[in-house]
């Protein structure tokens, strides 16, 4: 979706930009989803990139294009879908981010239990060995 130029090059348009945002946003909410936290961060920093540059081009245009109803209709539109998407998006990341919490919680728990077990059987009296290694000499 885009215009030709007078030299037959394709310009992006606004509406078309978004559209592209709203795409890279339901990749990212899949990929939020996989756990893939790295690549949604780059397809959200893509999605600002387009975001801002849809809304550079359509407060550039002419004075006549700039207050058409019908194409700000369509802007406004794709604007809350957008909205809408990041609203989905936050609440994804935030389950996502107790989840990883909450398995960090239970990592350091069981660390912790492994360590009292390992008290409870070493003898009272003896000390701690420097290595992992235990010598066949004590």
């Amino acid at each position: 979706m885009g215009i030709e130029n007078p030299r037959g090059v394709r310009v992006n348009t606004p509406t078309a930009l978004l559209d592209k945002a709203l795409a890279l946003a339901e990749e990212e909410m899949t990929m939020l989803r996989d756990g893939d936290v790295d690549a949604a961060h780059t397809h959200a920093a893509q999605r600002m990139a387009l975001t801002e540059q849809a809304w550079a081009i359509s407060t550039t245009a002419t004075t006549p294009e700039r207050t058409d109803p019908v194409r700000l209709n369509v802007l406004q539109e794709k604007l809350l879908q957008l909205q809408a998407m990041q609203g989905r998006l936050t609440t994804e990341a935030r389950r996502l981010h107790a989840a990883i919490k909450e398995e960090l919680l239970r990592s350091r728990q069981e660390g912790a239990r492994h360590a009292a077990y390992g008290r409870a059987l070493r003898p009272s009296g003896m000390p701690t060995p420097n290595s992992h290694y235990v010598s066949k000499r004590s």
